[in-house]
């Protein structure tokens, strides 16, 4: 037991945990194959045909990458809110739950860690919210193992949030000013909004509304939080999206069909073009194996292909205009250290136009 933490405080634990859980580490390794399956499967528009070509060219890696995509930001997340719900509700009831017993088996490094995996994984916009849990765990562990040192528990809990928060404002005013010009309510809460809510959570809260508010937020939290990352994980890339241009025959007939084998060869210096924006599958020495916006399958001849170029990913298209000295209020800190590219990205072919000039 730790040292000045009573002894009312400390969890217990219940019934010991069933031994014959080794059915559960085996399924693992097969999940992100069942999530690469799902993923195919919502690609191709729930078609068979289309799931078993991709099947044949999707690598299970491309897969996991974007699964570690998803845990930079959903596992700092949910080891901040059970920590901080967890304690909240310890230091107001003095009682322990399933959730205090979640949230003690939460070690102090794996709180540090989330934390800086979140500093530097998640957006600018998020980040306020980040350091408010970060205030909010601190503040309530030290309420919690010190309750008899006055002095600790104030510079903890109202102290430092107070403190943090001045700064924090004086550093996000631009962002703030920006934000506010720019009409964009949602960004001004995330930015300005938790930082004045970090003196709030580092206290105990009502004994007789504790317990619905921490375990009806970790129960939400635990059904929202599938769907969610459900619904991001669906929408992952997982192929390269490009805009080829094809070569058209003078009278207007397209040298490929749309799911089809081709037919007939373009000639070089065909009056028209049409663009074809996709998923790239497979290129071989013959053929263009491409899968399009609207998830069907298109089989392009290589020596009708005039241009082809890689295009960023619709997801990766800013919606605001808000940033911090540089620094967009999209971009994580990886993104934003990295180098940037010369000239902004701005091609037709990606939008579905052929080059005005060629």
């Amino acid at each position: 037991m730790t040292a000045g933490r009573p002894d009312t405080a400390r969890p217990r634990r219940g019934r010991a945990a069933p031994q014959n859980q080794q059915w559960l580490f085996a399924m693992l390794p097969a999940f992100p194959l069942v999530l690469l399956v799902l993923r195919l499967w919502y690609a191709g528009r729930q078609d068979t045909q289309t799931l078993l070509l991709l099947v044949q060219y999707v690598s299970p890696l491309g897969m996991l990458s974007s699964v570690l995509i998803i845990a930079v930001w959903i596992i700092p997340a949910v080891v901040l809110t059970v920590r901080a719900l967890g304690t909240l509700y310890l230091v107001s009831s003095g009682t322990p739950s399933w959730l205090v017993r979640v949230a003690d088996r939460v070690p102090d490094w794996v709180v540090v860690l989330a934390a800086f995996a979140a500093l530097l994984g998640w957006q600018l916009r998020f980040l306020p919210a980040l350091l408010m849990m970060v205030l909010a765990v601190a503040g309530l562990s030290v309420r919690e193992r010190f309750p008899g040192r006055v002095t600790a528990v104030r510079l903890a809990c109202v102290v430092v949030p107070a403190v943090v928060a001045v700064l924090v404002y004086i550093a996000l005013a631009p962002a703030l000013v920006d934000a506010v010009y720019e009409g964009e309510p949602v960004t001004l809460v995330l930015l300005g909004l938790p930082p004045a809510l970090a003196m709030l959570l580092t206290g105990p809260i009502p004994r007789a509304p504790a317990w619905f508010l921490t375990h009806g937020i970790a129960m939400a939290v635990a059904v929202l939080l599938p769907i969610m990352v459900g619904a991001v994980f669906l929408r992952l890339p997982i192929l390269p999206l490009v805009a080829v241009e094809v070569a058209v025959e003078p009278k207007g007939v397209a040298v490929e069909p749309k799911g089809g084998e081709p037919v007939g060869t373009a000639s070089p210096d065909a009056e028209e073009v049409a663009v074809v924006v996709g998923y790239e599958i497979a290129v071989d020495d013959r053929m263009s194996t491409m899968l399009d916006l609207q998830g069907g399958i298109r089989f392009i001849r290589n020596d009708s292909l005039v241009s082809k170029i890689l295009c960023p990913d619709p997801g990766e298209v800013p919606r605001s205009w808000v940033d911090l000295r540089g620094w967009h209020v999209e971009q994580n800190m990886v993104s934003w250290l990295a180098p940037e590219s010369a000239e902004p990205f701005d091609d037709p072919r990606c939008q579905g136009h052929p080059r005005p000039e060629r």
